[in-house]
């Protein structure tokens, strides 16, 4: 199925209905889904928090009441897809959430010692040859996830069923984007609901930082092999139309990312760099405002995946970090 990309609303499968949201900024919308079954009722993502009103206007527009709402499954940590979910709470207080161990614990760090954390990020801006940024490079504004009696965190490999035993979703741990990323796989329909993993046309940041796994893009490598090996027709992604061949796009994400990363090396050629120093190899002067920080932590995760393959070396020079050909 394709999406014409003038509606808001769309039944993209039986009974599973892609929402449109609108944000300031880009990829400017996010797609959260609502999957209907015989008695339970699921939202995938929730959208920003000045969402909300659009969001209310796609179930009204649907007929259907907030509080029929059984399940809310939260793909990652990011303000984009958990923002909304305290209005959510308020309108639904009998739904029940789904959201990753991984992630609720770098937001409990975050949010239970806000000075130890801004400590810890400035020092890596100190690092990584950026401390002129300045700020705090965390990612994304950071939004508790409050559980209740009732919530599940989870770590992959749970399967849900919305209205018969052969109608499950799996939740499939995808690390990459976030720790916790996750994806839901429902293998009788060969549909995969596949959060900010898989885009349609472009990648979303892997990025290293402080809080995150030590190797965020050869986790988000791995996880694209996980999911080659399923058998999907049709991707319904959190950015973008729905798009099918998704070993096709996965290659051509390795390739991307390994293109990337020769980037980086060749960038190398003339003697070490800080991370920084690589960054502005890759993207001069054109990175503005917190693209620089997104810009700064892409080039961490790839810089470490090289030292691992062992393409590249580290060293560090009065608590600053640089890097060279190997």
């Amino acid at each position: 199925m394709s999406d014409s990309g003038t509606s808001a609303i769309q039944e993209v499968a039986a009974n599973l209905y892609k929402i449109k949201l609108s944000m300031p900024f880009e990829p400017y919308h996010i797609n959260v889904y609502l999957l209907k079954g015989t008695n339970r009722l699921a939202l995938v993502d929730t959208g920003l928090p000045m969402a909300w009103e659009d969001l209310q206007q796609g179930f009204k527009a649907l007929n259907i009441p907030f509080e029929q709402l059984t399940d809310i499954f939260l793909t990652h940590y990011h303000i984009d897809h958990i923002g909304a979910l305290s209005s959510l709470r308020e309108a639904a207080p009998g739904a029940k959430i789904f959201f990753h161990q991984l992630d609720h614990d770098f937001m409990r760090y975050r949010t239970a010692k806000p000075q130890e954390s801004n400590e810890a990020m400035y020092k890596w801006l100190l690092r990584n040859g950026a401390a002129d940024l300045g700020g705090d490079p965390a990612g994304f504004p950071i939004q508790m996830v409050e559980l209740k009696p009732g919530d599940t965190l989870v770590e992959g490999g749970e399967k849900v069923s919305l209205r018969n035993e052969t109608d499950g979703w799996e939740v499939v741990w995808t690390p990459g984007h976030t720790n916790g990323h996750f994806v839901l796989y429902n293998r009788e329909q060969r549909l995969l609901l596949s959060g900010d993993h898989l885009l349609t046309t472009i990648s979303s940041n892997i990025g290293q930082y402080p809080g995150s796994r030590p190797d965020p893009l050869g986790d988000f490598m791995s996880s694209l092999d996980k999911l080659a090996a399923l058998e999907v027709d049709e991707i319904l992604p959190a950015h973008g139309h729905p798009f099918g061949n998704h070993r096709h796009r996965i290659e051509n994400l390795k390739l991307h990312h390994r293109h990337r990363m020769n980037k980086i090396i060749a960038g190398l050629e003339h003697g070490p760099l800080t991370a920084k120093g690589v960054a502005h190899t890759i993207w001069g002067d054109r990175l503005k405002g917190f693209n620089r920080y997104l810009g700064l932590m892409e080039v961490l995760s790839h810089l470490e995946r090289l030292k691992l393959e062992g393409q590249i070396l580290a060293e560090e020079h009065e608590g600053v970090v640089y890097y060279r050909q190997n």
